[in-house]
């Protein structure tokens, strides 16, 4: 019984210096490279993550995620312009390292922006597994297992447990070489909108 009061005395202080959580959501992606426009290919995200203060209104947080990415032809594509039916579905392993800025000390006609965080940073990702098919049929494409992407978001709170957070993804290195000298343009690059819910294990700490 004592053992058990010192174990959660101890979780109560640090979660005065750290938070912890999960979050699930889901992904729209497309990927830059082919020749297939627009976020078609809806795709699930899950995972955890901890955060720890580092100054006043800042935080760092790091994540580990199961994202689902990929691309998907359209029916105007395929339909109108002739495109044949395309689906490349792409499974990461992500470990994104974010940083937060508290908006917080900032109000509108009086009341508290507390619950607003932007957010910015970089995640690694690897390539677990991945599957093409172009007019319903197998693609033998490969893709480079290791990829680092950038991240713009914000993430509101909605009670001291429960929140929602958008974010906009883009890949830094390709997911995807070609061999060509035009280092931009002839690779492709994974582009995807992210929203999650998430649970925060510790409170008040946002």
């Amino acid at each position: 019984m004592i053992l058990i009061l010192s174990l959660v005395g101890l979780l109560r202080l640090q979660a005065q210096s750290f938070n912890a959580g999960l979050m699930a959501g889901a992904t729209m992606s497309q990927v830059d490279g082919d020749r297939y426009y627009g976020y078609h290919k809806p795709g699930l995200t899950a995972g955890a993550y901890v955060s720890l203060p580092v100054a006043e209104h800042f935080a760092v947080q790091m994540e580990l995620k199961y994202t689902q990415m990929g691309a998907h032809s359209s029916s105007v594509e395929v339909v109108e312009y002739g495109y044949p039916p395309y689906n490349l579905q792409l499974h990461y392993a992500e470990i994104p390292l974010m940083l937060r800025y508290d908006f917080g000390h900032f109000t509108v006609y009086g009341n508290s922006l507390n619950f607003l965080n932007l957010e910015a940073g970089l995640s690694l990702d690897f390539l677990l597994k991945h599957h093409g098919e172009v007019d319903y049929g197998n693609a033998e494409w490969r893709f480079n297992f290791f990829s680092v992407t950038g991240n713009l978001g914000a993430h509101f709170s909605i009670t001291d447990h429960f929140g929602i957070g958008v974010r906009w993804m883009y890949s830094i290195l390709p997911v995807q070489t070609n061999p060509s000298p035009r280092w931009w343009f002839d690779h492709s690059y994974n582009k995807v909108i992210l929203a999650t819910i998430t649970y925060n294990l510790f409170s008040p700490l946002r």
